[in-house]
Parts: structure tokens; C-alpha cells; sequence
């Protein structure tokens, strides 16, 4: 009589498989001996232990942009900023330069420009927010400077990448180059860019290049949140009264 098993290899390793795992067995085991009836503390002491993980410390990538690397003259950072070589452009939005003189009574830096935006910063809505805003304040808009932090309108910036790209180092450089009496900043994320706390309440956020300055949320969240708005005119009124 012919004695051949006639199930194949591979269903009997899974059925074996199935019966060690009915029977409990669902550990990886070594040839490592573990004496099974000592007490908690030595059989802990018995298991085989992985050596410890070494962990190196990763240097942070250097910045795309240094400060000691930027134009040091106003007209030539203007330049530069609409030029092909500032990393901060993305997409295909138009660059937007900054508009305004030297040493002007008060710089408007907005978080980017608006969507509509072609040949001038803040040429729709947000710009005439932000130009009601400064009449409020008795500051003709033609007098003071404006900027934004990012060349070209972006969407979903990665705010925490590119303050480790250096974009803080470039708006400070922007300030510093302007010389302007006062700052407005206008969004909620660029504080943290300059290297403030983000925990911290924008209140605390008081300066940048050691030009007195007021942070607030972005034209666009202003435009659609009215408490905000009456916010910033009560913080205006005091801040322009301090002065």
C-alpha cells in the first residue's frame, strides 16, 4: 500500500503554524534559556537585553539666506527681492516689491500679497483695510512704507521651514534697511518667524531691528472677524498713545 501524504508542504506548515497559535504560542523565541519558575526579578534579569539604540545629533541644515548675505542697500534689496535669487518665491504668483521711502513714519509688513495682486502690494480689499486702518491712526498711506514677508502670494506657506530657511533674518534686514519710526505687522505666524515665543500672546511681540512694533493677525482674518478688528483699533489706540 502506497503511504503518501497527500496534503501539500505549504498547508502544513500553516496548519502547524494554527496550532501553536491556538496552543498560545504568539512570541518570537530565541535559544536564549529563561528559567520560567524563577521569581519577577530574576527572570527579568535573565532576558536577554538589546544594546542601546546610539543616538547622533543631527546638525540643523544651514539657512538659504544670511543676513551678511544680503544686499546692504535699499534699492539693491528691493532687487533683490523681486529677482530670481530669493528662495522665498514659490509658485507662479507674481513678485511683488515694496512700495514706499526711507525713514517713513510707519512700515505695514503683511504676512504676502493678495491674490489679486499684479504691479502693486495690497491693491485689493486688504489693502484698503489696511489703508483705513492707518487714516484711523491720522497717517496718510502715502507716506508709509509697505512690504510683505514672502515675495508672492503663497498658499499654506510652511512658516516653520522657512524661518529655518532664514526668512526672519531677511525681514529683519528689510527693517533695518528701511529705517522706518514704527512697525506694523500684519500676521499671526510672523512673530514666531522673528524668533518670538509662539506661546507667547502677540502683545508681548514688541519690536523687530529695535523699531517700535505692533503685531496683529493677518489682513485677510481681520477682514472676516470683526471682534478682531475692534482688537487691534483698541491695541492701536494704545500702542500710537505710548509713542
Amino acid at each position: 500500500m502506497e503511504n503518501r501524504n497527500e496534503i501539500p508542504l505549504g498547508d502544513q506548515f500553516a496548519a502547524a503554524m494554527d496550532w501553536w497559535r491556538d496552543a498560545g504560542v504568539d512570541y518570537e523565541f530565541s535559544d536564549e534559556i529563561v528559567p520560567l519558575l524563577a521569581d519577577e526579578a530574576d527572570a527579568e534579569h535573565a532576558r536577554p537585553t538589546a544594546p542601546a539604540e546610539v543616538k547622533t545629533e543631527e546638525k540643523p541644515p544651514e539657512p538659504k539666506v544670511k543676513s551678511a548675505d544680503l544686499p546692504g542697500d535699499l534699492a539693491a534689496f528691493r532687487d533683490w527681492w523681486v529677482g530670481p535669487d530669493n528662495p522665498f518665491a514659490n509658485g507662479h504668483a507674481a513678485r511683488i516689491a515694496p512700495i514706499g521711502k526711507e525713514g517713513a513714519p510707519l512700515m505695514v509688513i503683511t504676512a504676502m500679497p493678495e491674490i489679486e495682486d499684479r504691479d502693486s502690494l495690497l491693491s485689493g480689499p486688504q489693502g484698503r483695510l489696511v489703508g483705513n486702518v492707518l487714516r484711523a491712526m491720522g497717517l496718510d498711506p502715502n507716506l508709509a512704507y509697505f512690504a510683505s514677508a514672502l515675495p508672492c502670494h503663497t498658499t499654506l506657506p510652511d512658516w516653520d521651514q522657512l524661518a529655518a530657511d532664514g526668512l526672519g533674518s531677511a525681514i529683519i534686514h528689510h527693517v533695518t534697511l528701511a529705517k522706518p519710526q514704527r512697525v506694523l505687522l500684519f500676521g499671526s505666524k510672523l512673530p514666531a518667524v522673528l524668533g518670538h515665543d509662539p506661546a507667547a500672546p502677540p502683545e508681548s511681540f514688541s519690536a523687530i531691528a529695535d523699531t517700535a512694533t505692533l503685531a496683529t493677525f493677518a489682513p485677510d482674518r481681520l477682514l472676516d472677524h470683526a471682534r478682531q478688528r475692534a482688537r487691534l483699533w483698541k491695541r492701536l489706540c494704545q500702542w500710537t498713545a505710548a509713542q
